[in-house]
C-alpha cells in the first residue's frame, strides 16, 4: 500500500503541475482512479511536507507550494511512504540455523543500500520531469490515433 500511496501522489501532482490554478479533490481523485477520501489522506501527508497548499472553502482545492522543478521524487517518497521499499523476512530467525541467524544483519546492509540508490535516484528527478514526460506521452497516442 505504501508504494500506491506514493505512485498515487505523483500522479496527482503531476496533474497539479499542469493546473496552475490548482484542483479539487473530486476532480485529482477521479483522474487517479481512486477514492476522493483516500486521497485526501495522501495529499494531506503532501501538505503537511510543504510540497502544496490545500485551500479551503467553495473554490477550494489544492496546488502546488512550489515550482514543479523544486519538487523531487524523493521528497514525494518521503512525505508518502513509511516504511522502506525492502523489507526484511516477515519469519523471524530459526534459532537451530546460523545462517538464519545471521541474516538479519546481513539483509539490513541489502536494504539500506538498495533504499539508498533509489532515493539517490528519486531526488534526481523532479515533478517537472514526470510532467514533462506525461506530456509526451499524452502528445504520442493523441497523434497515433
Amino acid at each position: 500500500m505504501a508504494q500506491g500511496r506514493f505512485a498515487m501522489a505523483v500522479h496527482a501532482l503531476t496533474i497539479l503541475a499542469e493546473s496552475p490554478d490548482g484542483a479539487c479533490s473530486a476532480f485529482l481523485a477521479a483522474s487517479v482512479n481512486t477514492h476522493a477520501a483516500f486521497l485526501r489522506r495522501v495529499l494531506s501527508r503532501l501538505a503537511q511536507a510543504g510540497l502544496i497548499e490545500a485551500r479551503e472553502g467553495r473554490d477550494g482545492g489544492y496546488r502546488l507550494a512550489m515550482a514543479p522543478e523544486r519538487i523531487t521524487l524523493g521528497a514525494v517518497y518521503r512525505a508518502t511512504v513509511d516504511e522502506p521499499a525492502i523489507l526484511p523476512n516477515p519469519a523471524g530467525p530459526n534459532p537451530f540455523c546460523p545462517t538464519s541467524r545471521a541474516m538479519g544483519p546481513v539483509f539490513a546492509e541489502i536494504a539500506a543500500g538498495g533504499e539508498a540508490a533509489m532515493l539517490a535516484w528519486l531526488d534526481s528527478r523532479s515533478l517537472a520531469d514526470v510532467a514533462s514526460s506525461a506530456a509526451q506521452a499524452v502528445s504520442a497516442s493523441s497523434s497515433a490515433g
